[in-house]
């Protein structure tokens, strides 16, 4: 069983657990995001990255997987199901958490969800196989900090994935600016991104753009949203409609300049 604590229990809810929930991830949002990322998911090209990502981690049969950021479940009950895992998922968000926990597969697979936010949970040391993360670590401004927990809670041998936003290494214009701070994201290059993980203790670690992908993705997700605006417009506004095409359409833009990065990471614990 994964032991798991609490720090600073009087103060536990961080600020941005609020502007979470009370806006990128409300529970409309939430079901909104669904409609492009697929049922279960709230990061890039759904249930088709996350197949490829995770094939890539050499999963076996009753391994401890930490899923950072789980958002409302789909990779953790992905991993449970494809490679008989055992996956414990935390998100800040209290309304990810009550969506996963709601979920029908939660009973049948070993998994559990924690609300909680990753810098005051505590896990005793050593006590998972593989740690995962998909576009969450965006928002936590001491990354070094948080790479630290990560490799204390990793086996010896253990190893990580993360995917995350980035930005490019020239200066940004004013309107990605702008989207960084509405958000509340903490984005840096891929190459100190990699710095901050070698810092932690890591070794092996690798980082890159996977933008030409990353632009495929968001022009499919955004084409297939657009084809299915009839469907979309029987449970939701046209105002949530045009307000996910405008997101796209602008992320989509700034992927194109350079400015923002999708970016994958691996590395590992030393085995001694």
């Amino acid at each position: 069983m994964i032991h798991c604590q609490l720090l600073n229990a009087d103060d536990s809810e961080r600020a941005d657990q609020p502007f979470l929930d009370g806006n990128q991830y409300t529970m409309n949002g939430i079901k909104r995001y669904e409609q492009i990322f697929g049922e279960g998911f709230i990061s890039t090209g759904g249930l088709e990255t996350t197949k490829q990502l995770t094939a890539t981690l050499s999963l076996k049969k009753g391994q401890k997987v930490l899923d950072i950021g789980s958002g409302i479940g789909g990779s953790a009950f992905y991993m449970a199901r494809t490679y008989d895992v055992a996956v414990t998922g935390i998100d800040l968000s209290k309304n990810m958490i009550e969506l996963a926990n709601d979920s029908k597969d939660l009973k049948a697979l070993k998994v559990n969800f924690i609300h909680g936010d990753i810098m005051e949970l505590e896990f005793d040391p050593g006590s998972f196989d593989v740690i995962y993360s998909r576009d969450t670590l965006l928002h936590i401004k001491d990354k070094e900090a948080v790479f630290k927990r990560m490799y204390s809670w990793l086996k010896p041998g253990g190893h990580f994935l993360i995917s995350d936003y980035c930005v490019g290494d020239k200066e940004l214009s004013e309107a990605t600016k702008q989207y960084i701070e509405q958000r509340n994201y903490y984005l840096t290059t891929v190459s100190s991104y990699r710095q901050q993980l070698e810092k932690a203790g890591f070794h092996g670690v690798k980082g890159e753009s996977r933008n030409k992908l990353f632009l495929d993705i968001l022009n499919r997700e955004l084409s297939a949203f657009k084809s299915n605006k009839e469907h979309f417009l029987k449970k939701f506004s046209q105002e949530d409609y045009q307000d996910l095409v405008n997101g796209w359409t602008s992320k989509i833009q700034r992927v194109e300049s350079g400015e923002q990065i999708w970016a994958v990471f691996t590395g590992e614990k030393p085995a001694s």
